[in-house]
């Protein structure tokens, strides 16, 4: 286990960032802003968290890394549609940013239309990008496919489930990188069973999972599959 892992360019994270070492862009994806709310408005009673996670994890994430810019890659709030107390959240986030003299960049996910919709506008720029680039590295949500040689990407919320235990994780293979959620909210896709882009599941994917504090390499993901598919067929063939 590790406190960090490099890949590439990158420096991957037990918080579920990738910070590019040389311009220190840490890229995230999946913060689901405002879960709380888009709860609420169904009638759930949920207490408020999001906000206060998120800052916690970055916290932890600057102190770990220099970092002048964050960039992320979708999906940067929960609500589809336009909520007050989500546009506050965002607010309180850019200024925290800006207090700790982080630059602020925001692409646009699939659950993001609403971030126009209420006049959140943290780029100073509408629509949101669809893409950026981070050296010879396109960043983008994911929900839409990336034609890039090297890209880093969402959207998808991996994680590895394993007798009763969630982690999230990484993907991570020559000239890309798919990010964990870094929400908890968000719900996971087990990437041991679940269902995967098919050139993923072979070549050269490896899941790097993370406990929140530390990363470990699992190696191949294809063998990983193959090792859980096994399992379950054993567990199928047990006498009752």
């Amino acid at each position: 286990m590790t406190d960090s892992l490099i890949h590439e360019a990158w420096r991957l994270t037990p918080e579920g960032a990738a910070i590019h070492l040389d311009s220190s862009t840490a890229v995230v994806a999946d913060l689901h802003l405002g879960y709380e709310w888009a709860r609420a408005a169904g009638g759930d009673c949920v207490p408020t968290h999001s906000l206060d996670e998120t800052l916690t994890k970055l916290d932890r994430l600057f102190t770990r890394a220099r970092v002048t810019r964050l960039l992320v890659a979708g999906d940067l709030v929960e609500s589809h549609r336009p909520c007050r107390r989500t546009r506050d959240d965002v607010e309180r986030l850019a200024g925290w940013l800006a207090e700790n003299k982080v630059e602020f960049v925001v692409l646009a996910g699939n659950h993001d239309r609403s971030l126009q919709q209420s006049g959140i506008d943290p780029l100073h720029a509408a629509p949101l990008a669809e893409t950026a680039c981070v050296a010879d590295w396109t960043i983008a949500h994911g929900h839409r496919p990336i034609t890039a040689p090297k890209t880093v990407s969402g959207h998808l919320h991996p994680v590895l489930r394993f007798e009763g235990v969630t982690a999230t994780c990484f993907l991570i293979a020559p000239g890309m990188i798919v990010l964990p959620a870094f929400s908890a909210n968000a719900a996971g896709r087990d990437v041991a069973s679940g269902p995967l882009p098919s050139n993923w599941k072979e070549g050269n994917t490896r899941c790097v999972a993370s406990s929140g504090e530390a990363l470990i390499d699992l190696g191949p993901l294809a063998r990983l599959r193959e090792g859980a598919a096994t399992a379950n067929r054993r567990l199928r063939k047990r006498p009752r």
